[in-house]
């Protein structure tokens, strides 16, 4: 037996194990809305970004659910002197895909999570071309993200959620004849969650 599939095996009892001795299945369904930021390129695109989570949790605290998330987010002014028609540069991103978490204290009133994300990213960004003119793209790619977030629950199957995320890949652009991601954008969300 090869010794990744050894440690599969492993990783799979031990959940098992974990999750025979552990409290119940729950599930999760939570929305949230707040701000997309581009903190890490010249563009310093901003605006809002929504989100929905539906997922399955194990007793031991590791779920896997689906994720969409969308932001609308404009960045500088663009020099009138330096082009035709001025505007401002525009990243936007719809995303769906799965994610799972691990969360911890899943007991108790702030219980924070730790998650990754796979999606599909699908983005139409309004960035200059080589001449300095606005252009609208359109692009598919493959993006990630690192999230972290704490629930407070105000009852038994209810909260609030406050998260977040560093996402790669979710703008993707046209530069110099090659097609580039944008730099990481973080995201800020808050909203209500549901456990059942």
């Amino acid at each position: 037996m090869q010794p990744v599939s050894k440690l599969g095996v492993l990783l799979g009892l031990l959940l098992y194990a974990g999750a025979a001795q552990a409290g119940e299945w729950r599930g999760y369904l939570s929305l949230g809305a707040g701000m997309a930021l581009d903190h890490m390129s010249e563009w310093d695109a901003k605006g809002a970004a929504i989100n929905a989570y539906f997922g399955v949790e194990a007793p031991v605290g590791l779920s896997l659910g689906i994720y969409g998330e969308a932001a609308e987010t404009w960045g500088q002014k663009l020099d009138e002197l330096q082009q035709r028609s001025p505007g401002r540069i525009q990243l936007d991103y719809r995303q769906y895909g799965l994610e799972v978490r691990m969360r911890v204290f899943r007991e108790r009133m702030f219980s924070p999570w730790l998650a990754v994300r796979l999606a599909r990213s699908e983005s139409h960004p309004l960035t200059p071309d080589e001449f300095g003119q606005l252009v609208r793209q359109e692009f598919q790619a493959m993006s990630a993200a690192l999230r972290f977030g704490i629930d407070m629950w105000l009852g038994k199957h209810w909260g609030a959620t406050a998260a977040t995320s560093w996402q790669w890949c979710d703008v993707r652009y046209e530069q110099q004849a090659a097609r580039q991601c944008a730099k990481p954008i973080n995201s800020i969300l808050v909203g209500p969650t549901l456990r059942f």
